[in-house]
């Protein structure tokens, strides 16, 4: 079990902590807003209660972040996670009316917009919470990358010597069908003698090492004179 847990780990975690703080905000700042409108206990209209279960599922994602890494974890889970996200915001949407003046109850703003402010504001704390749960992969070491990108350097290296040594053969192919076609068979056989046989460089006499004339006369010369012993 706890080997599959490990692979399913696989290094990635999710930003728990700025779920965790967006979450708080949320629940906190409407229960101060809304202070006025849930605390004298009286029937309430019906999106209040709905407003209440979304930030009970807010809860049970502060829940999740503290006990889980991975946050909503790889596939599932964000799916749930977004497809709850976009049915807060539609719900948000379709009470923008009344959450705007009820927000306006716990505080006395100097604009009426404020309300639908907090109302935006709301989603976008939401919206931020979410994606900070999603997990992601961690980041890659430097040595890692330099790794990465040298292997991908040299197969691609490998990838243009290939289509160069394939553009040469193709070249030499068509050279040799022309030769086949403007050479005879002892012409063709000839030239092929020639580009089997070694090719052997002959180095040019140095003519510094070279026995000069002028060596030899002198030898003869003192050779008169006793040089010779």
């Amino acid at each position: 079990m706890a080997k599959q847990a490990k692979k399913d780990y696989n290094g990635s975690e999710a930003r728990g902590g700025v779920s965790i703080l967006c979450f708080l905000a949320v629940i906190i700042g409407q229960g101060w807003l809304l202070r006025n409108v849930l605390f004298p206990l009286s029937a309430l209209p019906t999106v209040f209660y709905i407003e209440m279960l979304f930030c009970l599922v807010l809860l049970a994602g502060i829940v999740i972040c503290f006990i889980r890494p991975m946050g909503w974890g790889r596939s599932i889970g964000t799916i749930a996670a977004l497809v709850l996200f976009v049915l807060y915001a539609a719900f948000s949407v379709l009470t923008y009316q009344d959450f705007s003046a009820a927000y306006l109850t716990g505080f006395n703003p100097t604009f009426a917009s404020a309300g639908g402010a907090m109302v935006g504001a709301k989603l976008v704390l939401t919206l931020i919470g979410v994606t900070a749960g999603m997990p992601a992969g961690p980041q890659i070491d430097p040595r890692e990358y330099s790794r990465r990108l040298r292997e991908k350097t040299e197969q691609q290296e490998a990838q243009w010597a290939k289509a160069a040594v394939k553009s040469a053969r193709k070249d030499l192919q068509e050279t040799v069908n022309r030769l086949k076609g403007t050479l005879s068979p002892e012409e063709l056989a000839d030239l092929i003698k020639e580009l089997q046989a070694p090719i052997v460089t002959e180095e040019p006499d140095d003519p510094d090492l070279s026995p000069r004339d002028d060596d030899n006369n002198m030898s003869e010369k003192w050779r008169g004179w006793g040089g010779g012993m």
